[in-house]
Parts: C-alpha cells; structure tokens; sequence
C-alpha cells in the first residue's frame, strides 16, 4: 500500500490536568493501552504524554488509511497500539534555527510501536522532547526511504500553518530531486499529493506553532 501518515502536537497548548481525567484520555486510548502504559511506558514518559503519543500515532494511522479507503473515519479507540519499544537513547532530537529536516528515524531514539487497525497491522516511529510530540506511520516498519521535517513558524494561524508547511516541503522536492516546478495539490478526501509524483506519498501536520511534513520515496 502506497501511502504515509504523520501528526505533530504542541505540548504547550495541551491540558495536563484534562487530559488524565479518564473522561478525556477514554475517547483516545483504550483498557489494553492503559496496561501497556502501566508496564511499559509508566517510568518513561509521563500519562499525560502517553495519552498524546498514542493521539499522534492515532491521527497518523488514519491519515495513511485515508490515502487508500475514502469512506475512513477516524475512531480512535478503533486504532490499538499492540506494542512499543521506548528509545534507548533521549533528548537526542534538537532545533537548530527553529528548523529540523532529513530525520531519520533510528530505532534507539524513538518510541517505535506497533499497530493494529481492523486486521491491518501498521508501524508507527515517534520522537518526544519537551516542546511537541511527531509522529510518522508506515506499513512497514524500514522508515530509511522516509523524509521528514519540522519547523517551528511565527505566525500560528491556519493560512499560515498552511502555506508554511508546502513551502517548506516544496524547498525539500527541489533539492533532492532539482525541479522548482511541482505543485501540490489536495484530494476530494483532503490528503495532500505532489501532482508531478503522484506515486510518491505526502502527509502534513500542523499544530500551534509547529509544522511538519513526512513522503516517502521508492
């Protein structure tokens, strides 16, 4: 399946206190995930972080789903995260002039998890600092032909998170593959797509003061 999915969250504008109200965190994660926190993740990450981890894994998940099946939804509690492996190593993700491109996402220094989505089984990579949470999901779980990038903009409006995040995606299409004329466009469902290279796969994500892009090349 050709596709990829990515979601970034800013943890500024996250409710810690909401979010462990079980009210809150029910609609997001389900009973196995409480568990899997509890022995997994608990000395790791804090529950409020896990609730958005699993979210950004969640909404990534349905944003390569929608690529392929027009009729997705997006139902959380449907999306069940079966298996994470913490980073071994932390705090190794850094902004260099608000601007970070070409991660690549080793195994040691990300939450890798694995997924289930009706009986479709999906890999998530994900990097956590203090400042936001990203995500990128694949169906496959080789993430060295992936490309990514985070930028953190001034201006936090939707225009603006919106022309932010193709021109910087757009100056990464022409370094690597030098033509300054592709475009992109959006689909009657909403995903972005480079109409030049419709067969190379397109994910944005933008929250607050961040924005993010992941595509995947052959």
């Amino acid at each position: 399946m050709i596709s990829i999915g990515n979601d970034i969250i800013s943890l500024q504008l996250i409710n810690p206190e909401r979010t462990k109200q079980k009210k809150f965190y029910s609609k997001i994660i389900c009973k196995q995930e409480t568990e899997l926190f509890s022995s997994v993740c608990e000395s790791n990450i804090s529950f409020e972080k896990f609730v958005w981890l699993a979210w950004s894994i969640k909404e990534s998940v349905y944003k390569f789903n929608k690529r392929n099946n027009m009729e997705a939804a997006f139902s959380p509690t449907k999306i069940i995260i079966e298996k994470i492996e913490l980073p071994v190593l932390e705090n190794v993700f850094r902004f260099n002039d608000k601007v970070y491109e070409n991660i690549v996402f080793k195994k040691k220094e990300c939450y890798c998890c694995e997924v289930r989505f009706n009986s479709s089984a999906l890999y998530a990579r994900t990097i956590i600092n203090d400042e936001m949470i990203f995500t990128v999901v694949n169906d496959t779980d080789y993430f060295e032909n992936v490309y990514c990038g985070i930028k953190e903009i001034d201006n936090d409006s939707y225009v603006h998170q919106s022309e932010s995040v193709r021109h910087f995606v757009l100056n990464k299409l022409n370094q690597l593959f030098q033509n300054k004329n592709f475009s992109i466009q959006k689909s009657e469902t909403g995903y972005p797509f480079i109409q030049e290279k419709k067969y190379l796969p397109l994910s944005f994500a933008h929250h607050g003061s961040f924005v993010a892009y992941a595509f995947a090349t052959a």
